[in-house]
């Protein structure tokens, strides 16, 4: 073709490329270090699993389908584009593993695919322009975009078309069957215009992918470029275990301003689709609360990119090795407040931390951590909560729960029971960890008091703590008390190990999630954490608790957050409803990984709701709208939550809410 002019366009393409890369290179310096590059199995699984193989995207009908055919496609054809550039030095070029049959196959592939991408780009435009669902923002650059992708492949098409009827004997043509076809439209045309068309139809789609390029990181197509590292790089802890926190030789703790993120969670900002998938079914946005997850990262990156010049100064300090001088300039940097005017504090403490947003965002977005890295801020380095956790986190402070009741009174729930205490009976197989809703809160305590007694009836070896069980630190933690989480985490975990504690049952999800996957930060090893259902299932299927015949009856079952979304417990609840003859399941329309949030998570439990609708009053009606006469939980703040709204929206006469475990123990067996 014209070797010169295909090495003008891809010098000046790539050279600019480079030149824009580079200036968001050192954005990302900007952050703190973090280490992303352990367990590399696992990395390339996720890779290969969310990333290429486009997990989150196959979920969802439709416009997840159209996705995952633009990005296949995508794929596919990029080796054509490859081998276009590379005939435009050499009519002949083919990449060497392309000869043969092989290159007929891809000829057929690379058609078919293209052909997907244009039918989904018609799609994708329908949906923006016409149908335009409530969670897409209209975006001139999206149109753009599905235009310029849909140009790409008819480039493509097209030109072979041309091809194809100028010179029959392609090697190409018939495998190419779609082009083959096409090339009709050229039959009897002039070949002095086939070889116009064949050329121009190059020229374009070779310009258009060198564009394209370079478009990508001035918009939220950048993630085109950094969706695949994002996935490569994503947390591989628990999604509900926070980072632990080192307070050595710091000053400021958490993040007040954005060169305090790590540079991970400025990747985040790069990656984000804007596609809104992250705020559905988000409980804070859909009840009007000033916290949107996608809002949350966009006001983030559009404050890193229109104070890019500081930034990149910034990081380019820390990455010469001078944290000092960085911090000196950025303390003289005039900008907005990441808490107050890019982010509202609303916005910050409005977070029930469900993970609705973090399991649905295709591109892996950790919104969560975002989040309490903030809260962290407000509550270690300014002392600003709000007012209503004062009185929790004193309590949590002073008698270690956050009902600030008396440390001593933590066994007061027992009554008359036969509880075994750990302390008197020396061990146990299973330490029951009470936790502290099941110790102080009255609802609660008839829980544990009957899940003690299903204990006893199933011959279960087990203890609990008593007065030496202390908060296990969900509370704390989520509201960004990192510090005293630490105190209340080394002060449990230290009791387990002087006990030998082997074996932990939780009613709680709450304190569940923490002692399986937090408490391993502090040193705690080798012991089995299952949560309440867990333990029913079994002892259901061992026979060890015999349920009898009983009226014919309806419930239907609410997913906690941090048993269902955050710990994969789905079947397990379920299965111990199933065991109960006569009782029928009905699902509510958001279940299992779509579940809805009660609005206790993340703190919320003891924080009032000022704006918009409340949570639970949300879910409630959508649990009177499968028409059970019960809803059966497996969480106390779950179980206070739904138990609050049914009676706020005078439901109690035809609907009720108790625990999986009083469903059991109204059928047992005398």
């Amino acid at each position: 073709m014209s070797p010169v002019l295909m090495s003008a366009l891809l010098f000046l393409a790539l050279a600019m490329f480079i030149n824009t890369i580079a200036d968001r290179y050192w954005l990302l310096r900007a952050g703190e270090p973090e280490r992303r590059w352990d367990r590399l199995a696992a990395r390339l699984k996720s890779l290969f699993v969310i990333g290429f193989g486009q997990q989150r995207m196959v979920w969802e009908r439709g416009a997840g389908w159209m996705h995952v055919g633009i990005f296949a496609g995508f794929l596919v054809v990029s080796l054509r584009s490859i081998t276009l550039m590379g005939r435009g030095f050499d009519l002949g070029f083919q990449l060497p593993f392309l000869h043969g049959g092989l290159g007929h196959a891809y000829a057929a592939l690379k058609d078919t695919f293209a052909v997907i991408v244009l039918a989904a780009v018609l799609y994708g435009l329908w949906r923006r322009l016409v149908t335009h669902p409530s969670r897409l923002k209209f975006s001139l650059e999206g149109v753009l975009i599905l235009i310029w992708i849909g140009a790409l492949m008819a480039s493509d098409l097209l030109g072979d078309a041309a091809l194809f009827a100028r010179v029959p004997g392609s090697p190409e043509r018939g495998s190419a069957y779609v082009s083959t076809a096409l090339s009709g439209i050229f039959a009897g045309v002039d070949p002095s215009v086939q070889k116009t068309w064949w050329q121009v139809m190059f020229w374009c789609h070779v310009t258009l992918i060198l564009a394209f390029l370079n478009y990508l990181p001035f918009g939220k197509h950048f993630h085109v470029l950094t969706a695949l590292p994002s996935t490569f790089l994503r947390r591989l802890t628990p999604s509900a275990a926070a980072d632990r926190m080192e307070f050595e030789g710091k000053e400021s703790f958490g993040v007040g301003h954005l060169e305090d993120f790590s540079w991970r969670r400025m990747l985040d900002m790069y990656s984000c689709t804007e596609c809104g998938r992250c705020n559905v079914h988000c409980p804070t946005y859909t009840t009007g609360k000033p916290l949107h997850p996608r809002e949350l990262i966009c006001d983030e990156r559009d404050h890193l990119y229109a104070y890019a010049g500081a930034y990149q100064e910034i990081g380019k300090l820390k990455a010469r090795g001078h944290p000092e001088e960085a911090a000196e300039f950025a303390g003289k940097l005039e900008r907005p407040s990441l808490i107050g005017d890019v982010n509202s504090e609303d916005t910050i403490w409005a977070c029930t931390t469900c993970g609705y947003c973090q399991i649905h965002c295709p591109v892996v977005i950790e919104h969560i951590p975002h989040i309490l890295d903030q809260r962290r801020y407000q509550t270690m380095t300014l002392a600003k909560v709000p007012s209503e956790l004062q009185n929790a986190l004193q309590g949590l402070e002073n008698n270690s729960n956050p009902w600030n009741q008396g440390a001593a009174a933590r066994e007061d729930w027992i009554g008359d029971l036969p509880v075994p205490l750990l302390r008197e009976k020396g061990s146990a197989e299973y330490l029951f960890f009470v936790g502290c809703a099941g110790a102080y809160d009255e609802r609660n305590k008839q829980v544990v008091r009957t899940l003690c007694k299903l204990f006893d009836r199933a011959g279960l070896d087990y203890a609990i703590l008593g007065t030496e069980e202390g908060c296990c630190g969900d509370p704390t933690r989520r509201v960004g008390h990192e510090y005293l989480f630490q105190m209340q985490a080394e002060r449990n975990v230290q009791t387990f190990q002087k006990y030998e504690v082997r074996k932990v049952v939780t009613a709680c999800p709450h304190g569940f999630n923490v002692i399986k996957n937090e408490y391993p930060q502090f040193g705690l090893e080798g012991v089995e954490v299952v949560h309440h259902s867990e333990l029913l299932q079994e002892l259901l299927a061992q026979g060890r608790l015999p349920l009898q015949d009983g009226a014919e009856g309806t419930v239907t079952f609410h997913d906690s957050c941090y048993l269902g979304r955050h710990n994969n417990v789905y079947d397990a609840p379920r299965q111990v409803l199933a065991a109960v003859r006569g009782l029928h399941q009905l699902e509510m329309v958001r279940h299992r990984r779509e579940g809805f949030c009660c609005g206790a998570g993340g703190g919320r439990m003891f924080m009032e709701e000022h704006l918009g609708t409340r949570i639970n009053h949300n879910r409630i009606a959508e649990v009177a709208d499968t028409g059970a006469a019960r809803v059966a939980t497996a969480c106390p703040f779950c179980l206070t939550m739904l138990g609050d709204a049914i009676k706020e929206t005078d439901r109690s006469e035809e609907l009720s809410a108790l625990d999986i475990a009083e469903v059991i123990a109204e059928r047992l067996a005398p």
